[in-house]
């Protein structure tokens, strides 16, 4: 066999031997592709759920201050009302004590009635102001749970 036969036969093995592999690389270059385009994909469809998450805990935290907010302020409320009971309470116990049973018995009656009146409306305050208080801590425990 001439040296030149030889020579192309060695050269044309060389051309195969690399056209496979460069159909190989071909494959992987074009699979790698596809699966980054896959990949960019389902980043950018959770970029877009992270910001839709960030927008709700944003929500959720000034939602959670306003309520907190609104309980310190119910809270307040309940403190003087309750203190409007003692009081009430206070002022009652003392026409009691000052009440005699000759003096003016109709004036007093009257008094206790009033008083009685004011002591009955400042407990239902008081206890509206409870259920507000409490509802409002209801609704902070569930935003925090979210």
């Amino acid at each position: 066999m001439r040296p030149d036969t030889i020579a192309f036969r060695e050269l044309d093995t060389l051309v195969r031997n690399l056209s496979d592999q460069l159909a190989g690389y071909r494959r992987r270059a074009l699979s790698a592709e596809s699966r980054t385009r896959e990949l960019e994909q389902v980043v950018a469809e959770r970029d877009g759920t992270l910001i839709e998450v960030r927008a709700d805990g944003l929500r959720s935290t000034q939602a959670r201050a306003l309520l907190e907010a609104k309980v310190r302020e119910l809270e307040a409320k309940a403190e003087l009302a309750k203190a409007e009971v003692v009081r009430v309470q206070s002022a009652f116990a003392a026409a009691a004590e000052a009440a005699t049973p000759h003096a003016v018995e109709s004036e007093l009656a009257r008094e206790n009635a009033r008083l009685r009146a004011r002591l009955a409306e400042a407990g239902e305050r008081t206890t509206q102001l409870g259920e507000r208080v409490r509802f409002l801590r209801q609704q902070i425990g569930q935003g925090a749970e979210r």
